[in-house]
């Protein structure tokens, strides 16, 4: 015995080695019911029964285990109404919309970056993805600001974290255009982010005041149990009915009167090597307004890949040996 009453180094060796000796068999015993669970009943002999018996917390454990698994695998499958009952809901759908007196939507991520040393901030739009070298708590795109330098950052809420962002999340205009909501729409949103503002969807309001909440989505979402309506459908085609239902024609789309691009800032010198998405033409399936007889090859290339074709990522160059 060591002085003090403490274990000897031998006694707490030995010590380790009885709990390594037990985590191993706890480990040993846990995959040995793993597979007699896998059988079936009728296939158990009766000393696996025995010994499924004997272990009921293991069972229990595992049982668990493998029911949060097909949980969060039916959570990711797609799931898509039919033609009929599709229509349907966007009936439904549209008489709220019609009935509406604040709606609000929500969707996807944007595509800018707010300067944020600039006063006032300073907001730069592009035509390609800029959160392709961004993450969790890393927002610097490894551009920089025209007029003071400073690197931009994205405008994104990344899983995990809250916005704290003004422009262009506009968050105060944002929130008080919530509070005013009788009804939500939310297009192709997993809502993993959103889920986490209280007050976006009107939660310090008692229950029968909260907004009526609609959902196109084809996978699960946070908020399904408290939608009024959810819509399993892609939300091109729920939209292209819903537009019909309310009598509204759906605009042919234009790139050239896009004004995503004549509001982008375009990369300086030295920055095109700062992502890595394919170039894109503003259009080459049609030439510009006013001047039908222009060919396709004049058509002014800009660069990205978040609008339109050419989303894909160059592939990666081989390392000369």
């Amino acid at each position: 015995m060591a002085a003090g009453g403490g274990l000897s180094r031998s006694e707490r060796k030995a010590a380790e080695r009885v709990r390594r000796l037990r985590e191993e068999q706890q480990r040993e015993r846990l995959r040995q019911v793993s597979r007699i669970l896998r059988k079936a009943a009728a296939e158990r002999s009766a000393e696996e029964g025995r010994l499924l018996a004997e272990s009921e917390d293991l069972v229990t454990e595992l049982q668990g285990r493998s029911r949060r698994r097909e949980g969060l695998k039916r959570r990711q499958e797609e799931v898509c109404d039919d033609p009929e009952e599709l229509r349907r809901k966007v009936r439904e759908l549209a008489g709220a919309v019609r009935s509406a007196r604040h709606l609000v939507v929500y969707t996807g991520a944007g595509i800018s970056t707010v300067c944020t040393s600039c006063i006032p901030n300073r907001e730069y739009v592009r035509v390609f993805d800029v959160t392709e070298r961004t993450a969790l708590h890393r927002h610097l795109t490894g551009r920089t600001c025209h007029k003071c330098g400073t690197q931009l950052r994205d405008t994104i809420v990344h899983f995990g974290e809250r916005g704290t962002l003004g422009q262009p999340l506009n968050w105060e205009a944002a929130t008080e255009a919530a509070s005013k909501a009788d009804t939500i729409l939310c297009l192709g949103s997993s809502l993993k982010v959103l889920k986490k503002y209280p007050r976006l969807w009107c939660m310090t309001k008692p229950p029968s005041r909260r907004p009526k909440l609609y959902i196109v989505n084809l996978q699960w979402t946070p908020k399904d149990d408290w939608a009024a309506l959810k819509l399993h459908g892609k939300c091109d085609d729920v939209m292209r009915l819903l537009m019909d239902e309310l009598g509204l024609e759906i605009p042919v789309y234009n790139r050239w009167q896009d004004p995503i691009f004549s509001l982008a800032t375009p990369l300086r010198a030295g920055e095109e090597g700062s992502h890595s998405r394919k170039s894109l033409c503003r259009s080459r399936e049609e030439p510009p307004p006013g001047d039908q007889s222009a060919p396709l090859a004049s058509a002014t290339p800009i660069l990205g890949g978040w609008f339109g074709r050419g989303c894909a990522k160059r592939a990666k160059r081989k390392k000369a040996a």
